[in-house]
C-alpha cells in the first residue's frame, strides 16, 4: 500500500516538472520572436518663411475647365466619289447646319502605262499599222484626236512591268516604242457647311459611306461666297 502511494507521488511531480518546462519553452519563443519596442522622438518642424509657397493637397487643387468657342464653325467633307454621294450627304446635313454649299473639283487620275509609236501625220501612222500587221503584232490602233493625235497605241497596262515587257518586244521588232503614264481628269464632289455652336451634324455617316473622304476645317462663309480662296485644315478624327 505504501509503495503504491510513493509511485503516485512520483508521477505527480513528473507531470508538474513537464508542465513547467513547457511554460518555459513557450516564454522563450515569445521573447525571441517578439518585435522590440521602437522609441519615437517628436521633432518640432519650424514654420515656413514668408513668401514660400505652401504645399497643396490634391483635393485642394482647382481644376480649370476648357471653354470651347461659342461661335459658328465651318467644315468641308470630301472628296466624295459621285454626285449621288454628294446629294445624300446634303440630305443628312441640311437639317443641322445654318449654311450649306456644294462644290465640284477635278483631279488627275492615273489610268496606267501607255505604250505607243509616235507618228507625225496620218499617213505615217497608217504605214506603221501595216508594218505592225506584217510583224504579227496585235492590239493596236491610231489615236484620232487630242495631244497625241496620229500616235499608234500598242498597249495600255496597269502594271509597269507588263508595260516594259510590251515596249521591249515592240522595240525588238525594230519599232521606236515609247512609254508614258496616262492620266485623266476625274470629278470630285464636296460639301461645305457652317454649323452653329451646340449642333452636331451626322457627318460621320457620310465618311463611312465614302471611303477616302475626310472632314476638314475651312474659313467660315456665307451662301454665295467665292470658293477660289478656300484653304482647308485637315482633321484626322474620322471616328
Amino acid at each position: 500500500m505504501l509503495n503504491e502511494e510513493n509511485s503516485k507521488t512520483r508521477l505527480d511531480w513528473r507531470w508538474m516538472a513537464l508542465g513547467l518546462l513547457a511554460l518555459n519553452i513557450v516564454a522563450a519563443f515569445a521573447f525571441l520572436f517578439s518585435e522590440p519596442a521602437v522609441e519615437t522622438e517628436t521633432v518640432d518642424i519650424p514654420p515656413l518663411e514668408a513668401g514660400v509657397n505652401q504645399p497643396q493637397l490634391v483635393s485642394e487643387v482647382v481644376t480649370v475647365a476648357v471653354i470651347e468657342p461659342s461661335g459658328p464653325s465651318c467644315y468641308t467633307i470630301g472628296p466624295l466619289p459621285t454626285l449621288l454621294a454628294q446629294q445624300r450627304g446634303e440630305e443628312r446635313l441640311r437639317p443641322f447646319v445654318s449654311e450649306l454649299r456644294l462644290r465640284q473639283t477635278s483631279a488627275d487620275h492615273d489610268r496606267g502605262w501607255w505604250v505607243y509609236l509616235p507618228a507625225s501625220n496620218r499617213s505615217d501612222a497608217l504605214q506603221l499599222t501595216r508594218q505592225l500587221a506584217e510583224a504579227d503584232v496585235e492590239d493596236y490602233y491610231v489615236v484620232a484626236g487630242g495631244d497625241m493625235e496620229n500616235a499608234v497605241s500598242v498597249g495600255l497596262y496597269q502594271d509597269i512591268d507588263n508595260a516594259r515587257n510590251r515596249q521591249a518586244r515592240i522595240r525588238s521588232l525594230g519599232f521606236d516604242a515609247q512609254m508614258e503614264v496616262r492620266r485623266e481628269q476625274i470629278p470630285q464632289f464636296w460639301l461645305d457647311y457652317r454649323v452653329e455652336s451646340g449642333e452636331d451634324p451626322p457627318w460621320r455617316f457620310i465618311l463611312r459611306a465614302s471611303p477616302g473622304a475626310q472632314r476638314m476645317t475651312i474659313p467660315c462663309f456665307r451662301e454665295g461666297d467665292e470658293e477660289s480662296d478656300l484653304i482647308v485644315e485637315q482633321e484626322w478624327n474620322s471616328d
